[in-house]
C-alpha cells in the first residue's frame, strides 16, 4: 500500500525528517513496540525516521515556483505525482497517508489518510494551472 505513494524528496521514495546517516534515525514506527529500546518503544521515533509525506507537496512546489524552466519543471513534477494519483486510485480511503515507515513501506500505525498530505498536493496543483 504505502510502497509506491512515498517519495524521498531527492531520491524515489520518501522524505527523512532527520538526516538518513543520523545516529537517531529510526525508520520504522511501531507505535504498538513495548519492547526495552527506548529508541522506538511505543513510538518514541515518530519524529526520528518515519518517512512523512506532507513536506514532499511543499519541496515540489518550491521545485516548480524556483524552476527557470517552468514547462520542464512541470513535466517532471507530473511525472513525479503519478504514484500519488495511483494510490489515491487504489487506496480504500481515496487519500494519502500520513507517514510510510523505512523505503516506502506501509505503515500500520499511520493514519491512512491525512488532509495535509493531499492539501499539500494540490497546492502543487493549483499552482501548476495558475
Amino acid at each position: 500500500m504505502g510502497s509506491e505513494v512515498c517519495v524521498r524528496m531527492h531520491k524515489p521514495r520518501s522524505d527523512c525528517l532527520s538526516h538518513c546517516q543520523d545516529w537517531a534515525y529510526r525508520p520504522n514506527y511501531h507505535n504498538s513496540d513495548d519492547g526495552t529500546d527506548k529508541t522506538v518503544a511505543r513510538g518514541w521515533n515518530y519524529h526520528q525516521g518515519p518517512e512523512w509525506l506532507w513536506p514532499v507537496g511543499y519541496f515540489l512546489r518550491a521545485k516548480f515556483q524556483m524552476a527557470d524552466d517552468k514547462k520542464a519543471a512541470k513535466q517532471e513534477i507530473k511525472t513525479m505525482m503519478t504514484r500519488y494519483d495511483r494510490h489515491l486510485q487504489t487506496s480504500p480511503w481515496k487519500g494519502l497517508p500520513e507517514l510510510c515507515n523505512e523505503n516506502g513501506s506501509y505503515c500500520a500505525d499511520s493514519c491512512p489518510t491525512q488532509a495535509w498530505s493531499a492539501s499539500t498536493m494540490l497546492d502543487v496543483l493549483y499552482d501548476m494551472q495558475s
